[in-house]
């Protein structure tokens, strides 16, 4: 199984820069997380609380994915898609 780095697309980059690699200790807010796993940030929503996604937690206020939990999400997404 090849494993690719999923990183975030930051709109301030420019081309000839890499999008930086998503630290397994961080946390990532829920837009450049939908962006990430290819959705709207809505669906992303309407998916957490269908429990097809890892729910956020609350850090200040502001809704916030653990990296670790999106990680393991497109990992199992890409075993399902290899039919592992």
């Amino acid at each position: 199984m090849t494993h690719t780095n999923p990183t975030i697309n930051n709109s301030h980059q420019t081309k000839d820069e890499q999008p930086t690699p998503l630290n397994p200790q961080g946390y990532s807010r829920i837009q450049p997380t939908a962006e990430l796993i290819g959705l709207h940030h809505q669906t992303l929503r309407r998916w957490w609380k269908a429990d097809k996604f890892p729910k956020p937690i609350n850090v200040n206020g502001i809704p916030m994915f653990r990296n670790s939990d999106i990680l393991r999400f497109i990992e199992s997404q890409q075993s399902v898609s290899e039919g592992v």
